[in-house]
């Protein structure tokens, strides 16, 4: 039986709902319940180039009158991601503001699309200080949108409404989608969507065994990448200076690379990859590796 792929893989995501604006518009304005009348994809590259490539990563920008939206979809869940996902707003305020040379006039916001999160449908996640518990600023609003929570009420036959519906349908299988497709244009279209994307022999040519254990090995080197420039960062801020941080942020990148690429190779050796292989797809010696044999 041939498998099919849900919208929590990030081709299909790309596919069946950012490719359609109408179903990404719908669910960004109902999770921060607000309409937009102008509503554009900033980075329209992303949906033309990568549409094909599970290499990438989804950071989808939008400009929505005048604010920005970005969409983080998060496949798997874990304790790096919301540390992860703070890093991108804060970094969004910091380049539109400098590339504007002003404060922003409206608010960045933040949607996380987040999958094996096991919480409530949609969180509010504040910036506070932690002495206070005060909001630090309003111009920063992020949501969690937690798309389990929805399909697990529809596996339990609860009657969801139509907003309900149009979340549960990211991680919905196809038979169910097919059920509850009479209850939404969104859903239909959504549908037809995914359909399409898993008959595309492009998209789900990435989605073999190799393939799947390869995307999970770059997962563990951009993790281990991002876990060494925080390393980096704290160790530049001991110090106490900008050349301390720049040269903390650099040897923490290394480590965290190095350590990311060792594991992969760990990881293949026990796959029975030989290590040739292993060599060309790492970037490491082939001695390291054999080494790693003893």
């Amino acid at each position: 039986m041939t498998k099919f792929y849900t919208a929590k893989y990030e081709p299909i995501f790309m596919y069946s709902v950012v490719k359609h604006q109408k179903i990404i518009k719908r669910i960004v304005e109902l999770v921060l319940n607000k309409k937009y009348d102008e509503f554009t994809i900033l980075n329209p590259n992303l949906i033309k180039d990568n549409i094909h490539n599970i290499g990438q990563k989804l950071d989808l920008l939008i400009k929505a009158d005048d604010e920005y939206i970005n969409v983080e979809l998060n496949s798997k869940y874990n304790k790096y991601i919301k540390e992860r996902n703070l890093l991108y707003v804060f970094k969004l305020c910091l380049d539109k503001s400098e590339k504007d040379k002003q404060t922003l006039k409206g608010k960045v916001r933040q949607i996380n699309i987040n999958f094996r999160r096991k919480s409530k449908g949609i969180e509010d996640i504040a910036v506070v200080n932690l002495t206070n518990n005060k909001k630090v600023t309003t111009k920063i609003e992020i949501k969690n949108l937690n798309v389990d929570f929805y399909t697990k009420k529809h596996y339990n036959n609860y009657k969801l409404t139509e907003e309900e519906t149009i979340y549960a349908m990211l991680g919905l299988e196809l038979e169910e989608l097919k059920k509850i497709e009479g209850r939404n244009d969104i859903v239909k279209e959504f549908r037809e969507g995914v359909e399409e994307a898993n008959k595309d022999e492009l998209v789900v040519k990435w989605f073999t065994p190799e393939q799947e254990r390869e995307m999970r090995e770059n997962y563990i080197k951009s993790e281990a990448e991002e876990k060494g420039i925080k390393k980096g960062i704290k160790q530049g801020k001991k110090e106490g200076i900008i050349e301390g941080k720049k040269a903390g942020i650099a040897e923490g990148k290394k480590a965290g690379v190095l350590e990311g690429l060792l594991q992969t190779a760990k990881n293949m050796l026990e796959a029975n990859m030989s290590v040739e292989t292993i060599s060309k797809l790492t970037g490491l010696p082939v001695k390291k590796i054999k080494d790693m044999l003893l």
